[in-house]
């Protein structure tokens, strides 16, 4: 199974979140890091490298989340309803 993620499926994920990481909401404009593209179940979880198991994410949220399958929202401590 392949985990490298395509040109055309990194920017259908891009396009799809409207350019904002999709735990927290946080805008890519303006910030100089550019986000990850986050796999939701993790590789090491069995998930898969397919659309609806991406997600686009702020460095802050993919390093916080790391290989767990639940991050909590940075400002409400909370789990983003699935």
């Amino acid at each position: 199974m392949s985990t490298s993620i395509s040109a055309s499926l990194r920017r259908l994920v891009i396009q799809r979140a409207g350019n904002r990481c999709e735990y927290c909401g946080l805008s890519q404009a303006g910030q100089e890091a550019t986000f990850h593209i986050d796999h939701v179940t993790p590789v090491v979880a069995g998930g898969q490298t397919v659309e609806n198991n991406l997600a686009l994410a702020c460095v802050s949220c993919s390093l916080h989340k790391s290989a767990r399958q639940m991050v909590k929202h940075p400002q409400t401590g909370r789990h983003p309803p699935p």
